[in-house]
């Protein structure tokens, strides 16, 4: 785990997030389409990843004198996240169920917007660990955008095929209007810039953190800019 533990209600939900649904994520895969009881396979990964006295300690809820056991804790937010990002379809009773290719396709169909439209939303550009490059150099990084919110949900969406080697790296996420647009921009710019990577996966650029924040900025200076360690 590389979150330093503590005993909080945060600490559950980043540790949740962050690093044990990606892993739950991979041992469900298993299950291909069949429903799964999402408490066996998390309750099996919180044994191996804390000692039982980590998982007993009790933490204060907030505004009240009771308190939970961090299993307890666990036990709330791994569902939680698991549905609402869009991890598994929750089908009741405990039981959850990949959701398939063809549903997270659909999905991305349905919530697509047209170059011209005005909605606002989330550019995000990521990569993965092993080709993530500190010295400047261009390295492949995925722009893609969202209008959900969540930029995270939607990677973690994306990267849950067999393709994906490791797991995905956020690089940073942009607040911008015309999301649409600016994504179209952005693409165009680093293809005429002979970036773009001709491969199964489409958007992914030979480019830098740098010169992907460069074009939005000068499209759209009042972007808000949320970079990642």
């Amino acid at each position: 785990m590389t979150i330093p533990f503590e005993a909080s209600r945060s600490y559950v939900y980043n540790a949740a997030r962050y690093e044990l649904l990606p892993r739950i994520a991979e041992v469900a895969k298993g299950f291909g389409d069949e429903p799964f009881l999402l408490r066996e396979i998390s309750k099996k990964l919180l044994t191996e990843t804390y000692s039982p006295e980590q998982l007993e300690i009790k933490v204060k809820k907030a505004k009240s004198d009771a308190s939970e056991k961090m299993s307890t804790i666990f036990g709330f937010y791994i569902p939680f996240l698991a549905e609402n990002l869009k991890v598994f379809e929750n089908l009741g009773g405990g039981m959850f169920r990949n959701i398939s290719l063809e549903e997270e396709m659909a999905e991305a169909d349905a919530a697509a917007i047209d170059v011209e439209s005005d909605d606002a939303g989330i550019i995000y550009a990521y990569s993965f660990p092993t080709i993530v490059r500190k010295d400047g150099n261009r390295f492949p990084i995925k722009v893609g955008l969202t209008t959900t919110g969540d930029a995270d949900a939607r990677v973690m969406q994306q990267c849950k095929t067999t393709c994906c080697f490791e797991y995905p790296v956020v690089l940073g996420t942009w607040e911008v209007l015309r999301v649409a647009a600016m994504e179209h921009a952005i693409h165009s710019t680093l293809e005429a810039r002979g970036s773009k990577r001709y491969a199964p996966g489409t958007e992914w650029f030979n480019t830098t953190f740098e010169e992907v924040e460069s074009v939005i900025k000068f499209v759209q200076p009042s972007a808000h800019a949320t970079p990642r360690p």
